[in-house]
Parts: structure tokens; C-alpha cells; sequence
């Protein structure tokens, strides 16, 4: 499955798509959780993903929808502006894949920041648990790659 970083495109869904589209082309999500990644799923995405602001310059919380080992984020203003996978065999146009890893990153990335990210849930008593992650920045979009070997792949684009 191409995880299309040029285009902004993942299983047929593109940036600036409104929810509206994203069920035509998906169907019904398959879990309505809180969180952007699929029920089940541990967190391994951006440490932060801001809401686009309104034109009053205001967020409004965006819709998540989940399809499988897919995650969409969906803002009422400019559309999908984040698309996650989780997916076996997810692979981007640079080739880089779920179960990869993470130093291929930098390998095939020429604008790549590294760096760990603490996990949502943290340990009672002890450090929070972490993990690491990369980000290439290819034209207007950050592609995120969390953990190592890879679990997931982010795109996130801001405006339409």
C-alpha cells in the first residue's frame, strides 16, 4: 500500500478532503474511540498535531476517523490535514515501510529531524516510557515515522 508523501494521498483519501468525501471513498469508520490513532493501537505519531485556526482565528476540534490501521484527522475549515498508517506492507514513495528501520529515514530523506517522544501513557512510578522518532519535511508536508523498527507513518499538512 503507497503512502503517497508528494501528494498528500493515503488509500485514496487527500489533504483537503472534508469528511463528507472521506466516507464516500472509505465507507463507515470502524471505531469511534477518542485519539487519533485506531483503537488498540499504541501512540507512535507526532508529539504534537495543532488544529488549523479558523478564520477568527479560533481551533475547532477536528474529526477523527478510523479505518482499520488508518487515522484521519479532519478539520471543519481546510479539510484532512493528518493521515496516519499503521499498516503492514505501508509503504512510502521513498521507500520507506511499517516494520523498517528508523536510520533508513535519514538515508532517503534529505530534510530529516530525529528525535524521542514521551508515549501518552506514562509508567506509574518511574520514567515515562518513550519513543523514538523521525521527521522529513518533503515539499509542504511532514512525514513522521515513530518507533524503531517503524509502527507507523504520519502525513500532516496545514491549509488547504
Amino acid at each position: 500500500m503507497l503512502v503517497d508523501e508528494r501528494s498528500g494521498v493515503l488509500h485514496g483519501v487527500r489533504f483537503g478532503d472534508g469528511e463528507r468525501e472521506v466516507r464516500e471513498l472509505l465507507g463507515q469508520a470502524t471505531d469511534d474511540h477518542d485519539g487519533y490513532f485506531p483503537a488498540g493501537a499504541d501512540y507512535t505519531g507526532p508529539p504534537a498535531i495543532p488544529s488549523p485556526k479558523t478564520d477568527r482565528g479560533s481551533r475547532i476540534p477536528p474529526s477523527e476517523l478510523h479505518y482499520d490501521d488508518t487515522a484521519y484527522l479532519v478539520s471543519p475549515t481546510v479539510g484532512v490535514y493528518s493521515m496516519a498508517t499503521l499498516e503492514e506492507g505501508a509503504r512510502t514513495r521513498a521507500g520507506i515501510a511499517i516494520g523498517d528501520d528508523l536510520e533508513l529515514v535519514r538515508e532517503r530523506y534529505d530534510r530529516v529531524a530525529c528525535g524521542e517522544a514521551v508515549a501518552p501513557e506514562p509508567l506509574f512510578g518511574g520514567e515515562p516510557p518513550t519513543y523514538p522518532w523521525c521527521r522529513a519535511l518533503v515539499g509542504d508536508t511532514r512525514v513522521f515515522f515513530g518507533e524503531d523498527p517503524i509502527e507507523s507513518i504520519t502525513l500532516t499538512r496545514y491549509g488547504p
